[in-house]
């Protein structure tokens, strides 16, 4: 099923998917474009190349409650906070990010453990993506086209998104999809020429260029499994890093989290926080040994956990070429560079 409506009309269109569950769409701040929760259907704007921060907080929060208690009383009575699946709308979501839920989805769903918090709001989650603008060139830190990601690939959501002019074509590509779509009033029907407009698009986006070093998953895999006890490469490759962690926060596929306990006035949480192997202590241990108290340490196991561990473990690069670690990182390293030089190697 295609549907249309036009870019002034974006907010009757908000308002709309505002009645069938929460909202969370793109909007314009001072540092930028972000995925926020809307309570104004004005506030929505599809102006934009990509939001700052991956959406993957909507299904993977960065602070997330797991059991309240008082302290000093039986573990009995502490209460263990329920998964909440609450109807949600994700809208705009540009394809690389897409398809970062579907490897995100290998952690906490896909080997038998399930996660409780994150198929609960996977489940109830409707994925409206959106393709990114083929008339413009891709932003310089983005390799998504070298691993296999179209600029407008439909795969992974439920309703796909495409800009035509002053138009807006909504095509259904799951059966929630399609009952999102069917629910909804204010759409226009599309025609022969926007059918042909959109499947033309999808298939431009696979030969849409970002940067041109393809990425085999298996070559590259092995590569690095030769390059581990390369310290010269790998000191020179993290020689500026701060160990800061913006890489791993803006990323859509870092999934490393700690457990925390936090009591005030006897009232006691423990809730699961964002960790990142970048940091000092990510490996310290009780003993005070610490096996990777060197940058290049970490920065390897960062780079090998993408592009090597997770192929071995999963058989897929956990990365989708969005750019947002060199695009925020501080002193600019940049991992497609790493990786092409490993790939050299």
């Amino acid at each position: 099923m295609l549907k249309k409506t036009t870019v002034n009309q974006l907010s009757d269109l908000a308002s709309a998917l505002m009645e069938k569950g929460t909202l969370v769409a793109p909007v314009r701040e001072d540092a930028g474009f972000q995925f926020r929760e809307i309570t104004d259907a004005k506030r929505v704007d599809l102006n934009f190349h990509n939001t700052v921060i991956s959406p993957k907080s909507v299904f993977f929060p960065q602070t997330e409650d797991f059991v309240r208690y008082r302290t000093g009383r039986p573990m009995q009575e502490a209460e263990p906070v329920e998964p909440q699946g609450k109807p949600l709308i994700l809208f705009g979501v540009r394809p690389c990010d897409v398809k970062s839920f579907e490897i995100m989805d290998i952690h906490f769903s896909g080997t038998g453990d399930v996660d409780p918090y994150w198929q609960a709001r996977r489940e109830a989650a409707a994925i409206i993506g959106y393709a990114f603008d083929l008339g413009a060139p891709a932003e310089p830190e983005e390799f998504y086209q070298t691993l296999g990601i179209g600029a407008a690939d439909p795969e992974g959501s439920d309703i796909f998104m495409v800009r035509r002019g002053d138009d807006l074509l909504l095509k259904s590509i799951t059966g929630k999809g399609e009952a999102l779509l069917t629910g909804m009033g204010g759409l226009a029907g599309a025609s022969a020429d926007d059918e042909k407009f959109f499947d033309d698009t999808v298939a431009a986006g696979r030969d849409f260029k970002t940067r041109f070093t393809c990425v085999d998953a298996e070559v590259i895999t092995k590569k690095l499994e030769d390059l581990f006890h390369n310290t010269d490469f790998w000191e020179k490759a993290s020689n500026a890093c701060l160990s800061c962690g913006v890489c791993t926060f803006a990323c859509p596929t870092c999934y490393c989290f700690d457990i925390c306990d936090e009591t005030l006035f006897q009232q006691g949480t423990r809730r699961r926080v964002w960790d990142a192997c970048m940091f000092t202590d990510f490996t310290l241990e009780a003993s005070g040994h610490n096996p990777r108290t060197k940058v290049y340490q970490r920065l390897r196991q960062k780079i090998n956990h993408k592009y090597s561990y997770h192929v071995r473990k999963y058989g897929v690069i956990s990365c989708v070429g969005c750019g947002r670690c060199t695009r925020y990182c501080p002193v600019n390293i940049d991992i497609f560079s790493i990786v092409e030089e490993a790939m050299k190697a």
